[in-house]
Order: C-alpha cells, then structure tokens, then sequence
C-alpha cells in the first residue's frame, strides 16, 4: 500500500467520523430546540439519550473532535447557537490610507484628473468640497431597514460578506430600532446605515479590572474588547460591555440621490437622533483638511474612544460615482493615519530575562503611564547594545511610543539629551551588563557576530523552562495539559534536571505527577493520555520540539523529508554540511546549527530514549503528510504572504491550510511571492504587494481557491 493510499484513507476516516459527529450534533440541536422552544418532543426521552451517549462516546473516543459548543458540554439554552453569514447590499471595502501632506495633494490630484477627463468639476455651489471626521478604531457594522423597520445588523468580515450579530446590536444604547420617513414622497423600501462599533476607554479599563478580579483572561485594546463582545452568542454578556456605535455612510444610491451630500446625510442623522460623531469639519482645500486633521489629532486625548487617524470624503454623492472606485478602495475617500502615541516616563528598573535559547533580554520597568487606555508600566529593551545605543540610565525620563497593538518601546532618553544639550558633553549608559546569568549564575557569552548575551549554561533551569513549554507546545507534540506552571513546577522540584531528561515525561508514574502543585488524579489521567496520543506524532513535529536554532515548523518539515527517523536524522555530521546547504530554506548557519545539535552527547542520548518511546517506524513525514487533513497539490510551489487579521480564522490556521495544500508562507513580500492574502488593517505588505503586482487575496477568495 503506497504512502498516498494509507493517507487517503485515514482522511475519509476522519472525514466519516467528522460527519457522524457533525450530524448527531445537528440532530440534537434540532430535539433540544423543538423541546424547549417549541415545547415539542419530537421522539422519545430513551431514542434522545441515544444519540445524545452516541455522541458523547465519539467526542471521547475522537478528543480532537471535542468541541466547546458541543451539545454535550453545555447546558441548552435559548441564546444563540452560532453567528449567520449574510451578504453585504454593497461590498465593505477598505481605505487607502495616508501618513504625509503630499499624500493628499496626490489624492486630490488623482480623482481631479478622472473628473477632468468627463469634463466633470466641483459644483460652484456654498457645499463644501470635503468632510473630515474623526477615524474610530473599532470593528465595521451594517444596519438594514426594511420599510423603516430594523431588520439586521451584520459585521464587516470579509467586505463581501459578514456575521449577522443583529441581537447583540439591538443591545447597544446607541441602537435605533426605526427610521422615519425622509419625506412624504420618498420612503425606502431598504435603508442601510454603516458605523463603527467601539468600546469606551473608560467602560474598557472597568472590564478589565473585572474580568481580572474573576481570573479571566483580559483585553488588550478596546477594540479588541469590542470585537470579543459583539461576536458573544450571548446577547446578556453584549448588553453588559456598554458598546457604542458611531454612524458614518448610507452606501445605497438610492440615499445618495434623496440627499445629494454626506453632509445632508449628516443633518438627517441629526433630525433622525442617529448616533455619528459631531467633531466633523467641512472643507473646500487640502490645505483645510490638513488644518482640520491637526484639530482632530489635538482633541484626541479627550476622546473617551480610540482614535487612529481621520477620513476625508468628497461630500458630493454625484461626484463620488463619477470618480468610482477600485477593487480595493473608493477614489473617493482616503483615511489619514496618526503616528504612534508618545508618552514621558521614568524608567525604574531593569531586569533580564533569561530564554529557552538562552539569550538574556533585558526588561524595562516604567513609572505607570496609560496610552489609549491602556495602562503601560514595561518595555521591551531588545539587548545590551540596545541600551548603550539609547543612552539609557535608571531614573531617566524617557520617550515611549505604542503602536496598535504593538509592544511599547524606548525612543531616548529624554534626561540624557538634556544632559548632552546642557554640557555639550556624551553621556553613557552606567547600567551593568551582567556577566553571570541571573537564575544559574554562569558566566555569560557573547558570539562576536551577535549582539545577543547568552548564558553558557545549556541546563539553566530558565532555559530548561523555555525548552520543555516548547516542546510539549501546540505546535511540537502538543501534549495538552503541560503548561507554563507545570513545566515550571518539573524543573523547579528538579523531576527535570537536564534536557535529555524530556523523555523522562512519558515514563512519569502517578506517584511523580502527584508532586506537580494542583495535579489530582483527573489532571495526571489526562496527561498520560496526551503523552500516549502524542507518540504518533509525525517526525517533523519531533525535529520542531527540539528547539534547533534557526529550524522552525518550516524547516523542520523540509528536515522530515530528507532525514525520515531518529536513525537517519541522528547520523548527521560535518560531513553533511554540504548536503544540509542543498536542502531549500537551509543556509550555512542553519546547516552548522543542526549538525552541532545532533552531535552533542546529551542530544544523542536524548534521541535513543525517544525513539524507544515514539514509533520506531516513524514514516517519511513531508509537507503533504501532516496531522488529521488531507493534503492536496492545489497551491504546490506557491507561496504566500498572510497579513491583517481575519473573522473566525487565525493566521497560523491560514498558514496550515496553505502547507496542507502544497504552499509555503514567506515573512516578506518580494517579487518572488505568488499571493498575498490580505485581511483588515493589512498594512505595508498589501501596498508592497501592489506596487510590485503580486496578486492580493481576500479571505473569501482564498477560501473559494482551497475549496472551503
């Protein structure tokens, strides 16, 4: 039997078994909705506890079918089941962004020049040419109304569609149930309102502090924060976050023709008590639209909401259709994108973090400061030369800037440039580079082409730390139920005391697992039964838990495909150098790396216990052999770039689809990319993309690609 046929045959398999499951979950639903909704019992209570225990039995036979929703873990209730997908009257489509005044002038001249070739110009009328508002950064909702009355709410998504969130909607204050007639002679039959749903930086920080309280997990933005409420199947939990809308666009020409200018849209706003934003300002040149950019970016601060930028629109409706639009954008509009907020600050204290490579990364400790209300009191310092280069000393007052999401850094020292500007003299940083680590005391390294500090100790328990929460991580042998206090709790109660002691793991018995903080007898069933299932792992995963420097999932699986078991990756030496450089993605560093891993003594040690623990017959593992999916040819050679964020699919879920299928996942846009598949908020990767025609996909149309 070929290596093809065997994975055909598992993937009907799990195809059947996915379908079993699937049905008897719809089965159940049905019953539970007929009995408790509808107070019909549709068969008998023996014939529902059958199906009911038939699922139940697969979900524990199957554990990776488990899902939360499952009929079988929770209890049924009148909320929601999931969130519908529903298609946009008119496409959502994104902004062309600007960050410099000439970005404007460009605009400007660019639509000007498609009006002149209609002989179209600006009316001379007392409109104005132009409305800029505030740009919130929230999550994009559509509001239809049929004959005056609300009929759905439906997010964004993917621009061409979206999840229908209508009952959460009408939780929000700011929601209107039904729209007047415009005039006597002018009802629509549908209307359609599009706005921005955002949480309020105070509403925000009091959620925070709540759910921190209960021991949940917290938000890391408002928007963030917004996004997770509106998509809740239980509209209780949407109604408690407080969202707000802001109203911004009716898309349907039939509007437009009624009201002829966005700024009339906005008086009817008014009349008709719809929530918008009323810090706009009316424009008639670039040159008042930069003056009013500078007025919204000055108010900012008192915002109680985030503001990422402003969005200037041509407010003539007739204009606006003979500019037109592109695939990806209107002509018509362009969005204004503020800088990174800066903030002063005293740095306190430094510490230096020690990681599973061993590289120790120093850690700012910041006098508390709040960002777009976010409370911000550590920064990353990147490496002892990051700090000479900055000039940095304890008790400075410091520049701090935060981008989005993005981890917060030092700009400068704003007390030494003070010092320098005052005495005309350098100033150096007087922080202690250490020279021992700080958890094992070993002295420490620095390679002379690096600018990393290392511990030289390769079984320091922080290092030991980072290296087994990897290997036992989602992406390695996923064993669930080792997570960071477990594997904090091994090293430090010392089951665990050298990296060829990973093995140790699968041959713990119930009394070693009982000395782990909070492990009963449920947690160490569960445990073992990871470790058990984790034993098939296919080999690349195993090359991946080693933690080889430079060797990622990538690589790891192009290892699988040259070295096929322990025995063949374990006979790696110097004289496989130049077989190692032939392989695709693998350079001379990375080539050195593999082979000084696998010849160290504790490493071969640690590959003879493994392979008497995993299947000796481990099977040639390639890119088209991964876990449960099938894979197909449909993208083989192509690679992708994946940028923004995407509803109901992560990018590492992306990626695995595109290597199940064949592709491969660059970092970088170049001219050797195929496609980029661009989410919200894609950024410079989409622009690169543009610019040097690689072709952009949309979520929607990657998916019709694969087939899903």
């Amino acid at each position: 039997m070929t290596l093809f046929s065997e994975s055909s045959e598992i993937f009907q398999k799990n195809k059947n078994i996915t379908q079993q499951i699937s049905e008897l979950k719809k089965q159940i639903l049905y019953y539970q909705k007929e009995y408790y909704e509808n107070n019909t019992s549709k068969i008998s209570d023996t014939e529902f506890d059958a199906l009911f225990h038939e699922l139940k039995n697969l979900e524990k036979q199957y554990p990776k079918y488990l899902t939360n929703d499952s009929p079988t873990q929770k209890i049924y209730t009148t909320q929601q089941i999931a969130l519908i997908k529903s298609k946009h009257l008119v496409p959502m489509i994104s902004l062309e962004n600007a960050f410099q005044n000439s970005d404007l002038f460009d605009w400007e001249e660019r639509f000007l020049k498609i009006l002149e070739k209609q002989e179209i110009t600006f009316p001379k009328n007392a409109e104005p040419k132009y409305i800029v508002e505030p740009k919130f950064d929230g999550l994009g909702i559509s509001c239809v109304y049929e004959n005056g009355k609300f009929a759905r709410a439906v997010t964004r998504g993917n621009g061409e569609e979206g999840e229908t969130v209508s009952q959460n909607v009408q939780t929000i204050t700011d929601y209107k149930a039904n729209i007047s007639k415009i005039s006597e002679d002018n009802n629509f039959d549908i209307f359609e309102i599009r706005g921005e749903i955002v949480m309020k930086k105070s509403v925000f920080t009091e959620l925070n502090v709540s759910l921190e309280k209960e021991g949940k997990k917290t938000f890391s933005t408002p928007r963030n924060a917004a996004a997770g409420s509106l998509r809740q199947l239980d509209s209780n939990i949407t109604r408690e976050r407080k969202l707000s809308i802001f109203f911004y666009e009716t898309p349907l020409t039939t509007a437009h023709s009624q009201f002829k200018t966005y700024s009339n849209t906005l008086k009817f706003f008014d009349e008709q008590n719809i929530s918008y934003c009323k810090d706009y300002y009316a424009c008639n040149s670039i040159t008042e639209v930069i003056s009013a950019i500078k007025n919204i970016a000055d108010m900012r601060v008192n915002f109680d909401f985030d503001i990422d930028g402003a969005v200037i629109k041509v407010n003539n409706y007739k204009l606006r259709e003979k500019i037109g639009v592109t695939g990806h954008h209107p002509r018509w509009a362009i969005a204004w994108k503020f800088p990174a907020i800066q903030v002063q600050t005293i740095l306190e204290s430094i510490e230096w973090q020690v990681g599973r490579t061993g590289v120790l990364t120093p850690v700012a400790y910041l006098k508390d400061v709040m960002i777009d209300g976010v409370k911000i009191n550590r920064a990353t310092l990147h490496n002892a030369d990051y700090i000479e280069e900055k000039k940095l000393n304890i008790g400075d007052t410091i520049l701090l800037e935060r981008s989005g999401d993005v981890i917060p850094k030092i700009l400068k020292s704003i007390t030494t440039e003070n010092k320098e500007n005052n005495t005309g003299k350098e100033i150096k940083s007087e922080i202690l580079i250490p020279n021992f680590c700080p958890v094992c005391e070993s002295p420490t390294v620095k390679k002379t082409e690096e600018v990393a500090l290392r511990c030289s100790n390769s079984n320091c328990p922080q290092i030991l730390k980072g290296k087994l929460e990897h290997f036992v991580s989602k992406k390695c042998l996923n064993i669930k139920g080792l997570g960071t206090e477990v594997c904090d709790d091994l090293i430090e109660k010392k089951l665990i005391i050298h990296f060829a002691d990973f093995s140790k793991i699968y041959t713990f018995t119930e009394k070693d697992w009982s000395e782990i903080k909070n492990f009963k007898l449920k947690s160490i069933k569960n445990v073992q039964s990871a470790l058990e299932k984790s034993k098939t792992q296919p080999f690349w995963r195993i090359i991946h838990a080693m933690g080889i420097s430079g060797v990622g999932e990538k690589t790891s699986k192009t290892i699988a495909t040259h070295y096929e078991n322990f025995l063949a990756f374990s006979h790696i030496s110097e004289r496989s150098l130049e077989n190692l450089q032939n392989i695709e993605d693998i350079g001379e560093k990375t080539a050195q790396e593999i082979i000084n891993f696998v010849e160290n003594a504790e490493h071969q040690n640690l590959f003879i216990q493994l392979e008497n623990i995993f299947q000796t017959n481990i099977q040639k593992s390639t890119i088209n052999n991964n876990d449960s999916h099938i894979f197909s040819s449909l993208l083989e050679n192509k690679k992708f770039v994946i940028t923004g964020s995407f509803e109901n699919y992560s990018r590492d879920s992306l990626k695995e689809i595109i290597e199940n299928n064949g592709g491969s996942c660059m970092s970088a846009v170049s001219k050797k990319t195929d496609f980029v598949l661009a989410g919200e908020k894609a950024g410079s990767k989409k622009t690169k993309a543009e610019d040097l025609g690689v072709e952009i996909l949309e979520l929607q149309q990657f998916l019709e690609l694969v087939g899903l």
